[in-house]
């Protein structure tokens, strides 16, 4: 379970020195340092991939189906044939596909699990960094002249950082929520999916019944579709 770490609460000097003013809230600046960079992407981008072969594999038995993805302008260039020739070398490998979407779920898994720590320690910092703020700002009415002036200017820069701080954790967090929503889907066609259009496919094969290959042909466009609706929240 993850938790916060234990910051220093806020305390003004034991006299009015305008110097030790000046410098009110630097015990909680050096602890916490540098916030931790937000990276461009999710992350997420070799998960939804790896889903995308999985689907184009699936598609293989299903010439009709690629034909219709591709435009009028497409079949004309041969795209169609192309596709389907993609397609049936990825279904000979679809273990493989598999055995890399859950690779890349499992890396994704562990970095929405440290990004979850991520937030929690920006919470804690900007909650921190509100408490001294406000603490120094409570003070400001009992002082005078030059020690009023040296600690306005540090309330004001730790509100800011603060603010900052919480539009920082609101941005990991829709981060967060992506990848989450993410390995939903992974979970979905992994073990959900997946197995179900196998076992249709090869009931297909041994019986070939119509209803059968319907069914089958149903699971691969519910993979199509949570495999659309993931590529449609990458940036």
């Amino acid at each position: 379970m993850t938790r916060a770490r234990s910051l220093p609460g806020p305390t003004l000097p034991a006299c009015a020195d305008v110097a030790a003013l000046a410098a009110y809230g630097s015990p909680l600046l050096q602890v916490l340092g540098e916030p931790a960079p937000l990276q461009a992407g999710s992350g997420g981008e070799g998960l939804v991939a790896a889903l995308a072969r999985i689907a184009l594999a699936l598609q293989a038995s299903d010439p009709a189906r690629l034909r219709r993805q591709e435009s009028w302008w497409g079949r004309l260039l041969g795209r169609d044939v192309a596709r389907q020739a993609q397609a049936q070398e990825l279904q000979s490998q679809l273990g493989v596909l598999v055995l890399q979407a859950r690779e890349q779920a499992q890396g994704l898994a562990q970095r929405v699990q440290q990004r979850a720590q991520t937030i929690i320690d920006n919470d804690a910092a900007a909650a921190a960094l509100e408490a001294w703020a406000t603490f120094g700002a409570a003070q400001l009415a009992s002082l005078e002249g030059a020690a009023q002036t040296a600690l306005a200017p540090r309330v004001d820069h730790l509100q800011r950082l603060a603010t900052l701080r919480r539009i920082e954790s609101g941005q990991w967090q829709l981060l967060q929520e992506q990848d989450e929503a993410l390995l939903q889907r992974f979970v979905r066609i992994h073990d959900v999916l997946l197995p179900a259009w196998r076992q249709a496919a090869l009931a297909g094969q041994a019986q070939a019944q119509a209803a059968q290959a319907a069914q089958a042909a149903t699971l691969q466009a519910q993979i199509d579709d949570e495999v659309a609706a993931a590529q449609a929240r990458l940036p």
